[in-house]
């Protein structure tokens, strides 16, 4: 399971912190929801974090240049915030 984290700043700015890769290494947690348990345990209690969709990772990984991975990874990064933001409302 592919995770991107991420920081919003004040203006509105996204950085793209890390890619993980939160599969372990004997097969346990394929969904990476035991990582995302421990990662919600942070800061920013998860806010900044989101497991990338299996159709999303497949085009990462077909993305032919790095302006079409960049987009992919915006609009991951972008839906999870406006799900976030809608549900904390």
């Amino acid at each position: 399971m592919l995770f991107i984290e991420y920081d919003v700043h004040d203006d509105g700015a996204i950085e793209l912190v890390a890619l993980i890769n939160a599969v372990e290494e004997e097969g346990q947690d394929p969904d990476g929801q035991a990582w995302l348990a421990w990662r919600s345990t942070h800061d920013d209690e998860g806010w900044g974090c989101v497991g990338v969709p299996p159709a999303d990772l497949a085009a990462m990984e077909s993305a032919p240049t790095p302006d079409e991975l960049t987009a992919i990874v915006e609009r991951v990064i972008l839906a999870d915030r406006a799900g976030k933001e809608l549900g904390a409302t």
